[in-house]
């Protein structure tokens, strides 16, 4: 799979669950939970020891049903060691351009992390494919991505950070592409008692509150689209 099919992939299901975990048991099982749930997309941490192979053995155990991609990617070695385990994508918190320009090389997806202007104009012209707006709650929320969105409206924005179930509508009805979740769904304490079954309901409901935001937005822009051709027909 190539970046373009991994990004589409992404952008068809609406959210990117993070795991980070230092246990490939924990990270195997979770994954099969959080499938069960309806999304078929995983970012996994590889900023903890051993991280690279809970990232691997997550790719051994479920790479033909789930999309897997590599979290919390600082530099360009971090991109290679990811594309080895077998990542086929990269989030990154912050901009590097040398982990685009790797990214690149391997074919991979890439959302490159910013937050201010400045940033999110030098990750977008970097190529990255989409920039992972991080963290959202820090900057204001909704109304700071309708703004930047307003200034970049050819960039594909992913919202991360304080994102939840709460507010993931929100997010989306303001031009989100995807969402970016963390222990929303996969938090650490149930991670640690091995309470996958969390996992499941709560990928259920974030899945369903992603679809339900997702018809609100076509239902308003199909009926804007009916009172437009209306008042021009009656205009002619």
């Amino acid at each position: 799979m190539g970046k373009l099919d991994a990004f589409n992939r992404v952008k068809e299901v609406g959210i990117i669950p993070a795991m980070r975990t230092s246990s490939k048991e924990d990270a195997v099982r979770a994954v099969g939970a959080i499938l069960e749930g309806g999304i078929d997309v995983i970012e996994i941490s590889i900023a903890l020891e051993d991280s690279l192979e809970v990232l691997a053995a997550v790719v051994a155990a479920h790479s033909n049903a789930v999309l897997i991609g590599a979290g919390t990617v600082v530099d360009a070695e971090g991109v290679r060691q990811a594309a080895l385990a077998g990542a086929k994508f990269i989030v990154t918190p912050g901009f590097s351009a040398d982990a685009v320009a790797k990214a690149k090389e391997f074919d991979l997806a890439m959302f490159a992390g910013a937050l201010t202007p400045t940033e999110v104009q030098t990750a977008s012209a970097s190529g990255a494919d989409a920039v992972k707006l991080f963290p959202c709650f820090a900057s204001g929320g909704t109304r700071y991505l309708k703004a930047l969105i307003g200034q970049y409206p050819n960039t594909n924005f992913i919202a991360s950070g304080g994102v939840g179930l709460d507010n993931c509508s929100d997010y989306i009805r303001s031009g989100a592409c995807a969402i970016g979740v963390g222990g929303e769904i996969a938090d650490f304490e149930s991670l640690s008692k091995g309470d996958y079954r969390v996992f499941t309901v709560r990928a259920r409901r974030l899945r369903e509150a992603v679809i339900d935001a997702r018809t609100v937005m076509e239902e308003s822009v199909s009926f804007n689209v009916r009172t437009h051709r209306r008042l021009a027909k009656r205009d002619a």
